[in-house]
């Protein structure tokens, strides 16, 4: 069965009583999504949480978010290229996972960001990790699954994105899809006219970069 909410993330719970009520009801809402989809292991992005287990391991990490890998998929979530500043080291690394032979790559979402960045920026500093990734989706060896910071992903940047992927029992995808600011009413108005504003406030980054580093 899924698991309980200890099993995803136990130092989470040692925040505020609001913080462990939020995230109850996230972890609430991915079991409902695991047992409507009748699955039993979720890989996801977004607030960077998988259900630990023995299926996957934590290999590396970029800034939001990390790099799960098992013995045939590696998993990168939330690297938001467009917004943090990244070292040559880290983006050849990060090319490096992306060229990794005979195994599938899945994006986790929020690989790129497109609320914070414009599609020009991200084709004019990262143009060969874009071409790389429609290279190798276009052969099966990538999955682009589309987050809350790269919605429009598949219209900007012309990389082919699904919501999420299923193999055998595990799912993947963004978790976004369960976090209470999306789900209940009136944030997932919120997030609506902000997924629909996409890069239009690309203006913002300064103001996000401050208070959230």
């Amino acid at each position: 069965p899924p698991a309980e909410p200890s099993q995803f993330r136990s130092d989470i719970f040692k925040q505020t009583p609001q913080m462990k009520a939020y995230y109850s009801l996230y972890f609430h809402n991915i079991q409902k999504f695991l047992k409507r989809k009748n699955k039993t292991f979720a890989v996801l992005g977004h607030l960077h949480t998988p259900h630990r287990g023995e299926n996957f391991k934590i290999i590396g990490s970029f800034h939001d978010g990390h790099v799960y890998e098992n013995e045939n998929i590696v998993a990168i979530s939330d690297v938001h290229l467009g917004i943090y500043d990244y070292s040559k080291e880290e983006i050849e690394n990060l090319k490096a996972l992306l060229n990794r032979p005979k195994i599938k790559i899945i994006l986790l979402g929020d690989f790129f960001d497109l609320f914070y960045s414009t599609p020009k920026k991200l084709k004019e500093n990262y143009s060969d990790i874009i071409e790389l990734i429609k290279k190798k989706e276009k052969t099966g060896d990538i999955i682009y699954i589309r987050g809350n910071y790269d919605k429009n992903i598949t219209k900007n940047l012309g990389i082919p994105s699904v919501r999420e992927y299923i193999e055998s029992s595990t799912i993947f995808f963004h978790g976004h899809t369960c976090d209470p600011l999306y789900t209940l009413f009136p944030f997932n108005i919120f997030q609506y006219l902000r997924a629909k504003l996409g890069y239009s406030l690309y203006w913002l980054r300064p103001l996000y970069l401050k208070f959230h580093s």
